[in-house]
């Protein structure tokens, strides 16, 4: 008995990504290590915000995250593809965003249409400032005889058993929903200047979609994101970045700070390091490199809660991919340069 409920206390934690608070059970959406890759998940007012010293027009990015494959179940994965470009004053952008749980084949899959406007022209200005608008689908499904209930326990056998009926009803495997957020977006970047600070807020889900897949409404509580940080040139070839993501949804918070830190190689080649701590959960070890308009970017994840007791401290590892370019210029031009 100890062990069948071992295995539902780990399945419940994985399925909800649950902060436990005295007897309440509050849940969140999903998050990743590398948000400052996927900007678009945290705040579409950055569509199409790029670091003034690059000259660029449009950013592409691919990132996947692998979490908890040491509990010996499928792992949690989540992938996205993004893409943004900057138009005068206006910056347009898509992603697709698909998180599959490692148990019970719960999926959750978006597709956004992002907008911001450029209410400070950062070009003639060395202040930035923008709102952003998302909109798009939600899709959240679920795969019911995958799970196993309290009501299935056999006594018997003392064991949990398929074959027999989980008592629970369902009106539908899959739920589509109309989804909404909203963002504003500052930053300082005054040529000569060490230091460039920004800060950013934004509200994801302000239409609140009914996500439920039984007759019982559930809206999807609203997240709030803050978050703050500065690039700091501490010379001509070493950067550092410290930063803080505090987000909170439905009494759940979570907490990242940490920085970025990048190296000089030669011109537009960099070395990319940084660490970060998830209050409560997990240390962050960040490294990457930038080719010319190529970035690869790594990191994983050493779990610091109480779950490391069952993954011996082995979280999650994630990978990202960026590709940045200008209007009418080959992106790929100097891949060849790698070898």
């Amino acid at each position: 008995m100890k062990k069948i409920t071992k295995i539902l206390i780990i399945a419940v934690m994985l399925i909800l990504n649950f902060k436990l608070q005295t007897s309440n059970l509050y849940a969140q959406d999903f998050h990743v290590s590398q948000f400052d890759v996927l900007t678009l998940y945290y705040n579409p007012a950055l569509t199409a915000v790029y670091d003034k010293n690059d000259e660029v027009d449009y950013k592409a990015f691919l990132t996947h995250r692998s979490q908890w494959n040491s509990l010996g179940i499928k792992p949690f994965k989540t992938y996205s593809l993004g893409f943004d470009m900057r138009h005068n004053r206006f910056g347009m952008g898509a992603l697709l965003l698909n998180n599959r749980s490692g148990i019970g084949g719960f999926n959750s899959f978006n597709f956004l249409l992002s907008g911001s406007y450029f209410i400070i022209e950062d070009a003639q200005s060395p202040h930035t400032l923008t709102a952003g608008l998302q909109m798009g689908l939600l899709n959240k499904s679920v795969k019911p005889d995958s799970y196993l209930f309290e009501s299935q326990l056999n006594t018997a056998t003392n064991t949990l058993d398929e074959n027999m009926s989980s008592g629970e009803a369902y009106n539908s495997n899959s739920k589509l929903n109309f989804d909404a957020n909203i963002g504003i977006f500052y930053s300082y970047n005054e040529k000569g200047e060490w230091y460039q600070p920004f800060v950013g807020f934004s509200i994801y889900h302000i239409t609140r979609p009914n996500e439920s897949i039984t007759s019982t409404s559930s809206n999807l509580p609203m997240r709030f994101n803050f978050n703050v940080g500065s690039k700091f040139i501490v010379s001509e070839k070493v950067t550092l970045a410290p930063n803080i993501l505090y987000m909170y949804q439905a009494k759940a918070t979570e907490l990242n700070m940490g920085f970025l830190g990048t190296y000089k190689i030669k011109d537009k080649n960099d070395i990319i390091y940084g660490l970060a701590y998830r209050w409560d959960d997990a240390f962050i070890m960040n490294l990457g490199f930038r080719k010319d308009n190529i970035t690869f970017r790594m990191s994983y994840d050493a779990t610091t809660s109480s779950l490391s007791s069952y993954n011996s401290g082995r979280g999650a590892y994630e990978f990202s991919l960026i590709v940045t370019g200008k209007k009418g210029v080959n992106p790929f031009q100097n891949v060849a340069r790698f070898n």
